[in-house]
């Protein structure tokens, strides 16, 4: 069975540990790797959101009422 890293605070190393014996992962290197895994897409989509607001905001305020934005979103929404 591989070690997580000794840097690991003990309840760090107790969480990898009982998610390993749950089954979920072969070994403690497959978690921290899944794990940072997901947290690098979660980094990717948090920067393509913060570049979508910067573009936005950069935009200047929209022409389109609230009824006109809603009605596209619900468009879009129901494939049309």
């Amino acid at each position: 069975m591989d070690e997580p890293p000794t840097r690991l605070a003990e309840p760090a190393r107790e969480w990898i540990a009982s998610q390993v014996a749950s089954g979920a992962w072969p070994n403690e290197t497959a978690y921290l790797n899944d794990l940072v895994a997901r947290d690098r897409d979660e980094a990717e989509r948090l920067a393509f959101v913060r570049t979508a607001i910067a573009e936005a905001r950069a935009s200047g305020p929209s022409k389109r009422t609230l009824d006109d934005i809603i009605a596209e979103g619900r468009q879009r929404h129901a494939g049309g």
